[in-house]
């Protein structure tokens, strides 16, 4: 839902491909062997989801009214913080039915599929305009 909500804000294609990375990256994550070709995968998606928070946090303020904008940060927090302990054990669990490369390949192509439907509301917003 990422690259659909960065649109919908105005954000431009560049920077919903650089938010996307981390598609790519979930996706050749269980091709790499080694602890240090993990390593540098681990590195480059904590880069690609690191450069989100500064955006949501923008984009936040600029759309809920100033006297909410605590309450926006809150629900944030909460969303984070819930997904922080549930994610865990529905990967889990997933991973002992499905294995642990098919739960990678399903979030690399959530968020692909995501950045997909992006680029079409793109296209469909360009038009109108």
């Amino acid at each position: 839902m990422l690259p659909v909500l960065a649109h919908e804000r105005g954000l431009p294609a560049s920077v919903i491909g650089t938010i996307l990375g981390a598609a790519l990256l979930l996706g050749i994550y269980p091709f790499r062997p080694g602890a240090g070709a993990m390593a540098s995968c681990s590195v480059l998606l904590g880069i690609a989801m690191g450069t989100v928070q500064p955006m949501v946090m923008s984009t936040m303020h600029r759309l809920v009214p100033e006297h909410r904008h605590g309450h926006a940060i809150a629900m944030r927090l909460i969303a984070v913080n819930l997904s922080s302990v549930t994610m865990p054990m529905v990967f889990g669990v997933a991973g002992l039915d499905l294995g642990v490369k098919a739960v990678f390949w399903i979030m690399g192509t959530a968020v692909g599929c995501g950045s997909r439907i992006a680029f079409q509301h793109r296209a469909v917003l360009l038009e109108k305009t």
